[in-house]
């Protein structure tokens, strides 16, 4: 009876373990995509406010969005969602960066849009290659790149 339980108390405690580390990555998690959804609130409150006053946007920097624990967990929801991923075009080696027209990025399909955080209407999702891009709704320009979002393996 002693090895059994000890067996029996062992499995409890890994189970218990697994579980408290599942629920602490969720939190972290939350707060990481709370953090991105924060920022993307104030760009598009920035924007409004430039399109009343007729100024030029404020200049975009590479990462101000896709943080590295928002990236890290932008990938995981894109890898864990079970949703086909998107195949780059051909000739688009090239992903544009912040500041530059998002005009030849592909929509980001519904399905994966599904498992990333709400955007405001100022912002969308587009896809260049394996990257995907935040971009200006209204401006067309990108506002910020995560390069290896997509799998290689999809692109041509």
């Amino acid at each position: 009876m002693g090895v059994a339980f000890q067996r029996v108390a062992g499995i409890v405690v890994i189970a218990l373990a697994a579980h408290v580390a599942v629920e602490a990555r969720q939190q972290i998690d939350a707060a990481v995509i709370v953090q991105f959804q924060r920022a993307a609130d104030s760009y598009a409150f920035h924007h409004r406010q430039a399109e009343r006053r007729a100024a030029p946007p404020a200049p975009l920097v590479e990462g101000a969005f896709f943080t590295p624990l928002v990236a890290a967990a932008f990938r995981d929801r894109i890898r864990t969602s079970g949703c086909e991923i998107p195949r780059g075009s051909a000739g688009d080696a090239a992903v544009p960066r912040p500041d530059q027209s998002s005009e030849g990025a592909s929509p980001l399909p519904p399905c994966l849009s599904a498992v990333l955080p709400a955007l405001p209407a100022e912002l969308e999702y587009r896809v260049s290659g394996v990257a995907l891009l935040l971009a200006d709704a209204h401006l067309h320009i990108v506002v910020d790149v995560l390069h290896a979002a997509f799998p290689r393996s999809v692109a041509p």
